[in-house]
C-alpha cells in the first residue's frame, strides 16, 4: 500500500502586520503580558506569539556592558 504525501487542503498562516508587531513590541517592553493575554489582544494564536517573540528576540549591550535579552519589532 502507498501513503499519498500530498495536502490538499490550503493552508490558511498569515503573517502579522506592522501594526501588531508594534503592539507586541509594547506588549513584551511593558512586562506586565502573558503570551496568552497578548495573543488575545492581537487577534492571533499564543503559539504565534511565542514564535513571533523567538524569531524577534535579540542580544543587546546596556552602557554597563551587560547583556540583555529585548524583542525587537
Amino acid at each position: 500500500m502507498t501513503k499519498n504525501n500530498c495536502i490538499t487542503e490550503k493552508r490558511t498562516f498569515k503573517q502579522l502586520t506592522d501594526i501588531q508587531r508594534g503592539m507586541l513590541e509594547q506588549m513584551a517592553k511593558s512586562g506586565t503580558y502573558k503570551q496568552a493575554e497578548m495573543a488575545r489582544e492581537l487577534g492571533v494564536s499564543q503559539p504565534t506569539v511565542s514564535r513571533e517573540l523567538k524569531r524577534g528576540r535579540t542580544r543587546q549591550l546596556d552602557y554597563k556592558r551587560n547583556y540583555y535579552e529585548q524583542y525587537i519589532a
